[in-house]
């Protein structure tokens, strides 16, 4: 398909006629009929006030595509920032149920590992010091398995110290020996 604007059908129409005025003038032979240039051809002519109105069309369907991708991209992001807060969720739930845990266990007087103790004392102060005040005294205490999990042990018992924090709270303040060795 070809396309062109009115003013340079114009131009080209003036140029075949001046073109057959010419060669009628210099022969006497019969006015020679300008031969077009392809026949099979689409044309398509346009006004520029048409053409000035397709490209004005044109140019606020890619916006419109434009600000739907942006939008797109936009609600990508904030399922990405949702599902980070989900996780960040989990993960303090998982910790808050420990921490219930530890705390119904030292609430009914029973023996608390010391990382436990370390562990509910880190990540809630708050519940370890009612846990503490509502302690019931046991004449048979149970030995309580610890709740936490390797990582829990390893990386958020009591920063650097370990167990040795927990340990010097649970006997007044002295430390065992294997605590200090920690």
């Amino acid at each position: 398909m070809e396309l062109r604007t009115t003013r340079e059908l114009r131009r080209n129409e003036q140029l075949t006629k001046a073109m057959v005025k010419e060669k009628e003038g210099k022969g006497a032979a019969a006015p020679v009929q300008p031969k077009p240039a392809r026949q099979a051809a689409d044309k398509l002519t346009l006004s520029r006030q048409a053409l000035g109105y397709l490209q004005e069309q044109s140019r606020l369907a890619w916006e419109r595509e434009q600000r739907r991708h942006s939008r797109m991209d936009d609600s990508f992001s904030a399922l990405d920032t949702a599902k980070d807060q989900l996780d960040a969720m989990e993960k303090k739930l998982k910790v808050m149920s420990k921490c219930q845990k530890i705390a119904a266990s030292i609430m009914r007087g029973d023996r608390v590992p010391p990382e436990d103790m370390a562990y509910l004392m880190n990540n809630d102060p708050e519940g370890y010091k009612l846990a503490m005040a509502m302690r019931r005294e046991n004449p048979d205490p149970e030995d309580c398995e610890s709740v936490l999990d390797e990582e829990d042990r390893d990386g958020a018992a009591c920063g650097a110290q370990g167990s040795a924090c927990v340990e010097g709270a649970a006997a007044g303040g002295e430390a065992s020996p294997e605590a200090a060795q920690v």
